[in-house]
């Protein structure tokens, strides 16, 4: 983790709520994982009031656990929520891609085919990088619906998705993953609304069942 430079004392509380979310977003904590909030406070160059403040926030909205006497733990999901979250995810990112396979103009799924081969040039295993990438698309993706409403919902429970992912930490660059990425965007550029639609959900679902099946084998 690289020190980043707060010096403008009326930024420090965002700056340090910013950071720390980014790399929760990041997916570079595993469920259940510790977070030193001296440590944090010492890495960041700022005192432990902001840091302790920025904890708390990211654990009101669901992302870390204060334990007493123990701190902050990212939250580790039960296969029930992941359920939940997968589910829900399915729902807005499906009428997302059928919005889209009607209204996204030509240049911008061009964009979007960009952003697919950049989650091919992202260096290999390198799982925090392959995530972010990742994540671009699917924001692109929503994104090109025009729904504001649906972005914002999706955007809510972006951080959410990320920590439910992150029990299985597999590459976007995984051959499954690879091809439905990419039947998304063939469905999308045919103009093809359910088939958009059924492309995003298979994808997502097949991505729900391995997270399930993973925390069930922790059991």
């Amino acid at each position: 983790m690289q020190a980043t430079d707060f010096r403008r004392p009326n930024q420090v509380r965002e700056a340090v709520y910013g950071y720390l979310k980014a790399l929760l977003l990041s997916g570079r904590f595993a469920p259940g994982e510790r977070l030193s909030e001296p440590l944090l406070a010492k890495e960041l160059g700022v005192s432990r009031t902001p840091v302790r403040e920025a904890l708390m926030r990211l654990a009101e909205e669901g992302l870390l656990e204060l334990v007493p006497g123990k701190g902050a733990r990212v939250r580790a999901f039960t296969p029930e929520e992941v359920e939940e979250v997968y589910g829900v995810r399915a729902l807005l990112e499906g009428e997302a891609a059928k919005e889209a396979a009607l209204r996204a103009r030509p240049w911008e799924l061009l964009e979007l085919e960009e952003l697919l081969r950049a989650i091919d040039e992202a260096p290999r295993e390198d799982y925090p990088e392959q995530m972010r990438r990742d994540l671009e698309f699917h924001r692109a993706l929503v994104r090109l619906s025009g729904n504001r409403t649906l972005l914002r919902l999706y955007e809510d429970l972006l951080a959410t998705l990320v920590l439910a992912r992150s029990a299985v930490p597999m590459l976007s660059q995984e051959e499954a993953t690879r091809r439905e990425h990419w039947a998304i965007l063939k469905a999308l550029k045919a103009r093809d609304s359910e088939g958009a639609k059924r492309a995003v959900e298979a994808h997502i679902y097949r991505f729900r069942d391995l997270v399930v099946r993973r925390l069930l084998e922790g059991v």
